[in-house]
């Protein structure tokens, strides 16, 4: 039970990250580098803390003002680029990330930053989740939400019809990077270590994963890949050193068979259960 308890409490944390992401890929911001950004929370606030003497009550939340400051000010910087130009510079984010961040002994260097206090509260994990989802359900579900879809179908048509896109995809940006970042700040204080492989480009792959094969195009979507991938090893065994090669023909599968996702296939299904009525 209390390996259950660890596997789920994980997926919980990373779910949280995997929600900013729908909302950037909502916005047409093809971000494959988002851990970076998780990695800014737990740097940030394990820094705060172990440095600074703050509380985690302070310093995660200071974590998360980091992140979004930081994702704010890159999507400033990129406002020229969009779809997979943008994500190769996101990709390119993460190997400078992680080359710098080994470089700092002040953070620990290659080693990582060790000593994080902890914070394994579950009810204040699934608390963050719970408010992470009710903001990002109620924002897809607003009119900023239809704004939202509108410029990541197409940004050009958007701004015609009055959308404000600059604004628009740097406060989105920036909203996706602070949940990133509570991600990784609780990740940090869960485990009492941050790293300079937390940033890197295989755990943006996953939290990219997360999102394709949940579904990209509904709020549970991040929620339910990032429970379903997390758990599945588990139930089929699956070799460590397989995984991406699985995921990898997993992504590729739905983006064939299902390119909603397994939210789109549960919402297909209702719509075929008598006396259902699914709304979009």
């Amino acid at each position: 039970m209390e390996f259950w308890s660890t596997i789920l409490l994980s997926a919980t944390i990373a779910s949280i990250a995997a929600m900013g992401l729908f909302l950037q890929i909502r916005n047409g911001q093809m971000n494959v580098g988002m851990a970076v950004f998780v990695g800014i929370g737990g740097y940030v606030s394990g820094l705060l803390s172990t440095k600074g003497g703050l509380p985690p009550g302070l310093s995660i939340p200071l974590a998360v003002l980091a992140g979004f400051l930081a994702g704010a000010l890159y999507a400033a910087l990129t406002l020229r680029l969009h779809h997979w130009f943008f994500a190769v510079t996101t990709l390119s984010l993460t190997i400078a990330a992680v080359a710098t961040v080994s470089q700092i002994g002040y953070v620990g260097g290659a080693l990582g930053m060790t000593e994080i206090p902890f914070v394994t509260s579950a009810p204040a994990i699934l608390a963050a989740a719970l408010g992470t989802f009710a903001v990002a359900w109620g924002l897809d579900r607003s009119d900023v939400g239809l704004r939202i879809r509108a410029m990541g179908d197409d940004q050009v048509l958007a701004e015609t019809f009055g959308v404000r896109v600059k604004r628009l995809r740097i406060a989105i940006f920036g909203l996706g990077s602070a949940m990133a970042a509570l991600s990784g700040a609780l990740n940090a204080h869960r485990f009492g270590t941050a790293q300079p492989g937390d940033l890197g480009f295989q755990p943006s792959l996953l939290l990219f994963v997360y999102v394709i094969v949940g579904g990209k195009n509904s709020v549970w979507g991040p929620v339910l890949g990032t429970f379903f991938l997390f758990c599945a090893p588990e139930i089929i065994k699956i070799a460590p050193e397989a995984e991406l090669l699985v995921y990898g023909a997993l992504m590729l599968a739905v983006a064939v068979w299902m390119p909603n996702g397994i939210a789109g296939g549960i919402q297909a299904l209702l719509r075929l259960w008598p006396g259902w009525v699914v709304r979009r």
